[in-house]
């Protein structure tokens, strides 16, 4: 899969495939981080995470509604 993410393609709020502790998870983009990269939460689990650069997001995915478990 070709991995043409740029930081000019990310929006807060948009929903991705991201690389995270080598594996691909869907998050939702929360805010932008101060730290630079971007504050994101997984959708499975809830989880904050950090996207540093937009090289770890693979993909741009169809907004779903939240998992019943979710927070």
């Amino acid at each position: 899969m070709e991995n043409d993410m740029k930081k000019n393609d990310v929006e807060i709020g948009g929903q991705y495939v991201a690389k995270v502790s080598g594996k691909l998870v869907a998050v939702k983009i929360v805010s932008e981080s101060p730290y630079g990269g971007w504050n994101a939460r997984s959708i499975e689990t809830g989880r904050e995470v950090r996207v540093r650069t937009a090289a770890r997001l693979r993909q741009r995915v169809a907004t779903a509604p939240a998992p019943a478990g979710g927070r």
